[in-house]
C-alpha cells in the first residue's frame, strides 16, 4: 500500500498559493475602493437644507441658526460633524465624526439631524449603541 500523505513540497505550494491569494485580495480592496458616493443629508425641522458629498480633500463649514441656539457643521476630508453649538448637553458635538452610512448625528433641541447616505448598497440593517 502506497503512502498517500502530503510532502513538503506540497504544504510548500498550499503555503505559497495562500499567500499570494490573500494578498491579491488585500491589493485590489486597497487600490481599488468602492466607487459608491457618499453624502451627508442635513435636514432641521425635517427639511433637507443641504446634501454635501463627503470627498477626500472637501472641507466646509456651515452655521446653521442665529446668534443664539445655532450650531456649526463642520465636513471634513470625507467626514461630518456638529463642531459647537450652543445646546446644553451638548449630544450632537459629543457624537463626533462620522463618514460611513447609516450612521448620523442629531441635535435634538434644534431639530437637526445629519444622515450619511450613500447610493451603493449596505450590508448593514441597523446600528446600535
Amino acid at each position: 500500500m502506497k503512502n498517500t500523505g502530503m510532502t513538503a513540497a506540497d504544504k510548500w505550494l498550499i503555503g505559497v498559493l495562500l499567500l499570494l491569494s490573500i494578498t491579491g485580495i488585500g491589493l485590489s480592496i486597497v487600490l481599488f475602493p468602492s466607487q459608491g458616493n457618499t453624502a451627508a443629508e442635513i435636514r432641521v425641522d425635517n427639511k433637507l437644507i443641504k446634501t454635501i458629498t463627503l470627498r477626500k480633500g472637501y472641507s466646509e463649514e456651515i452655521r446653521i441658526g442665529g446668534q443664539t441656539e445655532y450650531a456649526i457643521i463642520e465636513v471634513q476630508d470625507g467626514r461630518v460633524r456638529i463642531r459647537q453649538d450652543d445646546s446644553p448637553r451638548q449630544i450632537g458635538v459629543q457624537t463626533g465624526w462620522v463618514s460611513k452610512p447609516p450612521q448620523q448625528v442629531v441635535n435634538l433641541p434644534y431639530r437637526i439631524v445629519i444622515n450619511v447616505v450613500s447610493n451603493e448598497a449596505s450590508d448593514v440593517d441597523d446600528i446600535t449603541r
